[in-house]
């Protein structure tokens, strides 16, 4: 990528469009679908920007299995977390598909900080939307029955016309919530034999909110 190129990737990411970061200090890296990626290029620990492409994030539990946390696309940027801190994320990063990511040392980042409040904020609202994510999600992997699970995910991820259209395959998701996807279509056939959500290709429609919040917080507890 020319510099030019770097500095219009850089202004797709709300955190560090104008952070003024001379690009002779970042690293281009591509990757193809499936590969793992670090956030310590060439031995420099660094904030990686997802340029093109889509990388999956994964817990790995202690019994070996990964519970997929997030998935990045264009704008969304990986390592921020601990930018402040010593301690490596229990992380891994794995390519959904072809990807260009952009590496930013972090103590440029920390540097930018210390001198532009602005910026400051920024990584700071940052922060509080993804301990709020991180939140939902521990609220998520925490339900105990499948269609818990499933509810929890669908109320979670509806727009404001109750359509939820998922960012992955039904196996993914499947994966994502911890299920396996015999279950995960049982669940969804379940709901909407009960007149509670449509299914469509590509998205989930959700008919009665009130009737899933009923199965999901009732004090008996779902299957």
């Amino acid at each position: 990528m020319t510099r030019q190129q770097i500095l219009s990737s850089i202004e797709i990411s709300p955190l560090l469009q104008g952070c003024g970061i001379d690009p002779a200090l970042m690293l281009v890296h591509h990757y193809r679908g499936g590969q793992i990626v670090s956030d310590r290029p060439a031995g420099i620990t660094s904030v990686g920007l997802v340029v093109e492409g889509i990388v999956d994030v994964y817990s790995v539990a202690l019994d070996g299995r990964d519970v997929q946390l997030n998935a990045l696309e264009a704008g969304d940027c990986f390592g921020i977390c601990n930018l402040l801190a010593l301690a490596e994320m229990e992380t891994v990063l794995r390519c959904r598909t072809d990807t260009t990511l952009i590496f930013i040392p972090k103590q440029a980042l920390v540097s930018v900080m210390e001198h532009d409040p602005a910026f400051a904020l920024r990584y700071a609202a940052l922060c509080n939307r993804k301990i709020q994510f991180l939140i939902r999600r521990i609220e998520m992997l925490t339900i105990q029955s499948c269609r818990g699970k499933v509810i929890g995910y669908l109320l979670s991820q509806q727009n404001s016309e109750g359509r939820v259209i998922p960012d992955c395959s039904r196996e993914d998701l499947a994966r994502r919530l911890d299920v396996s996807r015999a279950a995960l279509f049982r669940e969804l056939a379940f709901l909407q034999s009960q007149g509670l959500l449509v299914l469509a290709d590509r998205e989930i429609v959700i008919v009665d909110q009130a009737g899933l919040e009923h199965i999901l917080y009732q004090p008996s507890g779902s299957k």
